[in-house]
């Protein structure tokens, strides 16, 4: 059966009902805060989707794995590291990351990056 997680949130504060925030608490990432939005808990068994906030300054962890991403920015700015390239994006630019690519966000600016991420399921 589908879920939906109806959005409750604001332009600067997005947030959906029954999914709770969680810290990312890896090493190397700084200010980074994270939601599912569809996964595990919804049954679905083939992908996810992802909401990340960047607090203004921080960043995400530099990282290469075996899944690609896709990604779309939905508010602030980003400054994202594609293997060896560095580029920046914005509001509903939309990026993919290949998998086994070196990459990492970092906020821009004095508001928050915010962006949805889709991942492969694990298998």
């Amino acid at each position: 059966m589908g879920v939906i997680h109806r959005f409750i949130g604001n332009e600067t504060a997005l947030d959906w009902e029954g999914v709770p925030e969680k810290i990312v608490d890896a090493a190397g990432a700084s200010g980074v805060t994270g939601k599912v939005l569809v996964g595990p808990k919804d049954d679905a068994p083939n992908f996810r989707i992802r909401y990340f906030r960047i607090a203004p300054g921080g960043h995400s962890t530099l990282e290469r794995h075996p899944h690609e991403h896709g990604v779309c920015i939905l508010h602030g700015k980003a400054r994202i590291r594609l293997g060896t390239d560095v580029v920046e994006a914005g509001p509903l630019d939309v990026v993919y990351v290949p998998g086994n690519e070196l990459h990492q966000f970092q906020a821009l600016g004095e508001e928050p990056l915010g962006f949805l991420c889709v991942i492969p399921a694990k298998k």
